[in-house]
């Protein structure tokens, strides 16, 4: 376990232990489960060296860059994960706060934007003041915090459907933020924050916005093959006598289907399947339960009959 994340494969011994766990532990761990499949390591390889450019040397300042692709394709889990290998702590000097994560919303605004980024180092209110003077204390809290780098995610929402001043305001923090030279900033997203970036000169130009995407999974044999080990990571990790068999090819094609190479589709799935299976007692996840996973979770559009076949 690393700061209440649960990556730890279960040994035949650990799989009785945890399943004999109240029913709130054995919850917990499949909320917060992580396996570090390939398409994790990379983005997780990506934002370390974001962070920190070269080995043994002191981490990044003054560039914008992005982790980018489509909803639900594992960023904002890979992002928790990397901040959690970088806790706070306090020194003599004060708080330290090397790593910042604040996750964007559609009605974000430039002043709750400050305060969630506050928020997350320990600030419990802010002082009425100007959207521009709120941007600067903001920064200076940050590197008064000696923060390294500082991750906003969901980052569409700060450029789309918003008014024309709190777009400006939102680029121009971006833009001081690089100014200050004191830490790196990871804008993490849909792939349009790309064009936004690479739209406007000011920002392009700290650090030519390094990025990479991220792509679900698909059906290729190859794919498919690293589905299927995502898949058996994943029953590696729950707290359960026995293993689901969620990488048997015939489950593994429906979960494939349903969830779109998705890994956030799929920890969706699996984990509605896996409350049922508690609550149920049995000694793992049944067909039973992931045909009631998906019939609660399929999109209106899908007529497909999930785990029927099986």
């Amino acid at each position: 376990m690393t700061d209440s994340i649960n990556m730890e494969k279960l040994s035949d011994e650990a799989r009785l232990v945890a399943a004999a766990q109240a029913p709130d532990v054995r919850q917990r761990m499949i909320e917060t489960l992580i396996y570090p499949y390939p398409l994790f390591k990379e983005g997780d390889a990506f934002i370390g060296k974001f962070h920190r450019p070269v080995v043994g040397g002191t981490h990044g300042r003054g560039k914008i860059g992005g982790l980018l692709g489509p909803s639900r394709v594992g960023k904002s889990s890979i992002c928790k994960y990397f901040r959690s290998r970088h806790p706070s702590s306090e020194d003599a000097n004060g708080e330290v706060h090397p790593v910042v994560y604040i996750q964007a919303s559609d009605d974000m605004v430039p002043k709750s934007m400050s305060e969630r980024i506050c928020r997350s180092m320990g600030a419990q209110s802010l002082a009425q003041m100007k959207i521009p003077a709120l941007i600067d204390n903001t920064i200076d809290r940050l590197v008064w915090a000696r923060t390294e780098l500082l991750i906003i995610d969901d980052a569409q929402f700060m450029f789309t459907d918003r008014r024309v001043d709190q777009v400006r305001h939102f680029k121009s923090f971006l833009k001081l933020c690089a100014d200050r030279n004191a830490f790196n900033i990871l804008l993490v997203g849909e792939t349009s924050i790309r064009d936004v970036i690479s739209s406007v000169d000011y920002l392009r130009g700290r650090g030519g916005f390094p990025n990479k995407t991220l792509d679900p999974l698909g059906d290729t044999k190859s794919e498919f093959e690293q589905f299927c080990m995502l898949l058996d990571g994943i029953d590696n990790r729950l707290p359960f006598v026995t293993k689901s068999r969620l990488a048997n090819e015939r489950i593994a094609r429906d979960i494939h289907r349903h969830s779109g190479g998705l890994i956030g589709r799929v920890m969706e799935l699996v984990q509605f399947a896996a409350f049922e299976a508690i609550n149920d007692g049995t000694n793992s996840i049944m067909i039973e339960h992931l045909q009631s996973a998906a019939d609660t979770l399929v999109l209106s559009n899908d007529s497909y009959r999930y785990f029927r076949g099986v």
